[in-house]
């Protein structure tokens, strides 16, 4: 089970929000790069990087940062936000890139999907951001879609996707920790691997998610809990709880 630390990026800077209210943006660094350096020094093995400015515009607005962060620093990168054509994802990975993360568009358009992991395959990874019912939304979380996680996970399921991030809206950022019942009802629902995030707040979190790695948990993604100092999460113990040392 693979932990993944997150860097969230508005006009540049690495931020956090609150269930994805913009109006609750706390800035932690100005810097992204120097935050990058700092989980690749506590033996971070890929980065979760997130584009807000481009989950709300459909634009990849800070798509440079994470070029910077990857040409100065050996670490792999899935990146995200605002990428909603064929164009944006050979930007993504055809500047080094190792994965491109596909939201909004690829839950509008189903065909879109299809085509992206048919030209990229492994490269391709999906994000399903779902609220206290499992509705999904969608434009940066501001716009609820028609179907529940469930019916979206059937769906990709079909088409050969096999490792889905999946993201609890109501949880994420209030370190009040995961809502491990509803997860055991996703990971129960499909035979897909899972990247879990939202709502991580404590060490116990991490470990009753490695409990469930034969369930389909195959990586957890902390955005808050590294950077607030009462969460009091160190990331290179949570990577080893991650490998089972």
């Amino acid at each position: 089970m693979i932990i993944i630390p997150a860097i969230d990026l508005i006009d540049g800077a690495c931020v956090r929000l609150t269930r994805g209210k913009f109006d609750t943006q706390k800035k932690y660094f100005d810097s992204p790069v120097e935050v990058a350096e700092k989980w690749k020094r506590k033996g971070a093995e890929w980065l979760h990087i997130v584009d807000l400015d481009g989950a709300r515009t459909g634009k990849t607005e800070n798509l440079k940062v994470a070029f910077k962060i990857k040409q100065k620093i050996d670490i792999k990168i899935q990146y995200g936000g605002g990428i909603r054509n064929s164009e944006a994802i050979k930007k993504v990975l055809g500047n080094g890139i190792d994965k491109v993360i596909l939201g909004t568009r690829a839950i509008e358009d189903i065909d879109f999907l299809k085509k992206s992991i048919s030209d990229y395959r492994s490269r391709v990874i999906l994000s399903l951001d779902y609220g206290r019912n499992g509705m999904i939304f969608k434009n940066g979380w501001r716009k609820k879609s028609k179907g529940s996680i469930f019916e979206f996970i059937e769906k990709v399921e079909k088409l050969g996707v096999t490792e889905v991030v999946i993201t609890d809206i109501s949880r994420d950022g209030t370190l009040k920790g995961v809502n491990f019942e509803f997860i055991k009802k996703i990971l129960e629902s499909s035979k897909m691997k899972f990247i879990v995030a939202g709502g991580i707040g404590s060490l116990k979190d991490i470990i009753n998610l490695k409990k469930m790695e034969n369930l389909g948990v195959s990586g957890i993604i902390i955005g808050k809990a590294l950077y607030e100092e009462k969460a009091k999460i160190n990331l290179r113990k949570t990577i080893e709880i991650g490998l089972g040392k």
